[in-house]
């Protein structure tokens, strides 16, 4: 018998891995991605450990499109939880048709999570899926109606669990005593949840920018400037600096000391000359250096030129991050 797991890299969904493996149930295991997710490095390593086949599925444009436009809402922030699940378990269904599998599983633990893992939640999650019947929770399967696999004695329901709440000794427990080590931290790894991402993106929706991969990716970077028709992205270290590099594109504007010590700025947008100024006395406001005129160098593609600004006053620089 055939399975398809959903398995996010945390303890939950390997245990869950773990407890159909134990009645000799072959696992697949499908991994989503996502450019607002964290914490995925270690999924590889824990499906090694766990010996079950991996597949990912990358969430770029279409899952744009659901956070913006969730149809069941958002959680505290701008987290789409519901919708989110719905989503992979649709993606999963398919897998689970082509590799003519049996039923899909997922590591959710009853009221682990206020919104989305609500016993009724989890009952119209599986509904919306197409799952009815065939999505089982391994974790807390004896506190909900049993599935299909149950009902036929397919999946033994009595080595199942009955876990629920927010505690984790439970879990922890049993991943000492099988053996479970590559497992990613249990919070924080979603920048949906984060008030502080969520009100960058939300920014960048009212500001008519581009909503797409690129810019949500540097939203995750440095101290945001939204100037008049241009974001100004400046490093706050070595990383940050060489990521932003990365990001950079042709029609971008680079940023940099040409003096002194100090991070790299981002500049991406339409600018005029006026504007270009401002941006580097945003830079200049953050370049160590006894002079009260800072050299700032500017490029774009091939061109480069070396402006020599003043620094942005404290004030300003405070006002010009209100909504960046």
């Amino acid at each position: 018998m055939k399975a398809i797991g959903l398995l996010s890299g945390g303890l939950d969904s390997a245990l869950a891995v773990f407890l159909l493996q134990k009645q000799g149930i072959e696992v697949v295991g499908l991994h989503f991605r996502s450019p607002f997710w964290k914490n995925q490095d270690t999924v590889k390593q824990l499906a090694q450990e766990l010996r079950i086949e991996l597949r990912e599925i990358e969430g770029k444009e279409e899952y744009l499109e659901l956070v913006r436009n969730p149809q069941f809402g958002y959680g505290k922030n701008l987290n789409p939880c519901i919708d989110c699940k719905i989503w992979m378990l649709q993606k999963a269904k398919k897998e689970m048709e082509k590799e003519r599998a049996y039923f899909v599983f997922t590591g959710e633990v009853v009221g682990q999570r206020p919104k989305s893992q609500l016993k009724n939640t989890l009952r119209l999650i599986e509904k919306q899926s197409g799952l009815e019947g065939y999505l089982l929770r391994p974790l807390s399967a004896k506190l909900l109606p049993p599935t299909i696999p149950e009902e036929k004695g397919e999946v033994k329901r009595e080595e199942l669990l009955d876990l629920q709440g927010r505690g984790r000794k439970r879990q922890l427990e049993l991943a000492e005593k099988w053996g479970i080590k590559h497992f990613s931290p249990p919070a924080g790894g979603c920048l949906l949840t984060d008030p502080h991402f969520s009100r960058r993106l939300k920014t960048l929706w009212e500001s008519g920018e581009a909503y797409n991969l690129e810019n949500v990716e540097l939203l995750k970077v440095g101290r945001h400037f939204l100037l008049p028709s241009l974001r100004l992205v400046v490093g706050r270290n070595q990383v940050e600096n060489e990521r932003l590099e990365k990001l950079t594109r042709e029609e971008d504007i680079l940023f940099f000391p040409e003096e002194g010590k100090g991070p790299l700025a981002l500049g991406r947008g339409k600018v005029d000359t006026a504007l270009l100024s401002k941006a580097a006395s945003v830079l200049a406001y953050y370049i160590r250096s006894p002079e009260e005129v800072v050299s700032v160098g500017v490029k774009r593609g091939s061109f480069k030129e070396t402006l020599k600004v003043e620094r942005m006053s404290e004030e300003d620089v405070i006002v010009s991050r209100k909504t960046g």
